[in-house]
């Protein structure tokens, strides 16, 4: 009886059946609350605060055949990549480590503990016989630059697209003012079509040296109206004027009117030419060298050269 006894428990054991898998995957990844630092001027003065918001709201995608994990859509400005809380599932209970940034040492994957993807990481996966792994690599991607932001990259003269000849001009016979009012000097022009296939041009330019804001004169025509040329008096309260430049550039793009001028500054104008606002995501290129300036469109890119002959091409960081 005493040995029966004493035989049972190891019987039992000899009868569990526990099933080793050499199959290993990670199925699943997504990122905890993610810190931000957002820099804001006040009174002249820069502040910066700290903001959290949640990583689960950006999908993660894995690509199980190149073993890559990365955020489809890249996180905002300023998020801290350095400490970034994910969690993740593991096929068959595989074990989960992750690679050091400077060896090749492993250390346990924590859900909890912080982790430095200021790089790409590489996490490794381990099947339960212990004779199979599989190596990830993960990205995890802030935006360098906030969207909206203009980006040039210097280019080759010989690159640069052929300005549009003029097609417009303004036929003094169809002005809505009196045309002592056009500009004379420092003149600039662009047209552009509306996604309901309305038609603008613009003019600008200077009617005396001592203008402190540029001339500006548009035209509004259709399938069915030719249009007229209407004088765009600047009123006393529109703090938002074009100043005066002695040369400029206008482009359309991305939705918007552009005036490159030769003062090194971006001005924008979303009303069709209403009002011009300068913004710290537009700037005119690093090294840029005054007028004269020739710009032009092609192929979704703004294409720029001033005076010195150097050319840049320029996007909307989206």
């Amino acid at each position: 009886m005493l040995v029966a006894v004493v035989m049972l428990p190891s019987c039992l054991g000899d009868n569990d059946n526990i099933t080793y898998y050499d199959d290993v995957a990670i199925t699943s990844f997504s990122m905890g609350t993610l810190n931000r630092y957002v820099t804001t001027t006040l009174d002249g003065k820069d502040t910066t605060y700290k903001v959290t918001f949640a990583g689960s709201g950006y999908k993660v995608a894995i690509d199980q055949v190149g073993c890559r994990i990365f955020n489809v859509d890249s996180l905002p400005v300023g998020t801290d990549v350095k400490h970034v809380v994910c969690s993740l599932s593991v096929r068959n209970s595989a074990l989960t480590t992750m690679k050091s940034m400077t060896s090749d040492s492993l250390f346990s994957f924590s859900s909890t503990d912080s982790i430095d993807f200021s790089e790409p990481r590489t996490i490794r996966v381990f099947s339960t016989d212990g004779y199979h792994y599989r190596d990830y690599v993960v990205s995890i991607a802030a935006r360098k630059y906030a969207a909206g932001t203009l980006l040039w990259t210097a280019a080759d003269a010989a690159q640069m697209p052929a300005a549009d000849a003029v097609a417009d001009s303004i036929d003094v016979s169809r002005l809505d003012d009196d045309a002592s009012l056009l500009p004379v000097t420092s003149l600039a022009y662009v047209s552009w079509t509306t996604a309901n296939d309305v038609h603008y041009a613009l003019w600008a330019g200077l009617r005396a040296e001592t203008d402190t804001a540029m001339t500006l004169w548009r035209k509004v025509s259709d399938a069915g109206h030719a249009g007229q040329w209407t004088y765009m008096t600047q009123a006393e309260d529109n703090l938002y004027y074009l100043p005066a430049m002695t040369q400029l550039a206008l482009v359309y793009y991305d939705g918007s009117l552009l005036a490159l001028g030769s003062n090194g500054t971006v001005y924008q104008s979303r009303d069709q030419g209403i009002t011009w606002k300068t913004n710290s995501k537009l700037t005119m290129p690093e090294g840029f060298g005054g007028a004269p300036l020739t710009a032009v469109v092609s192929d979704g890119w703004i294409w720029l050269k001033d005076g010195l002959g150097q050319v840049w091409r320029g996007t909307m960081n989206k």
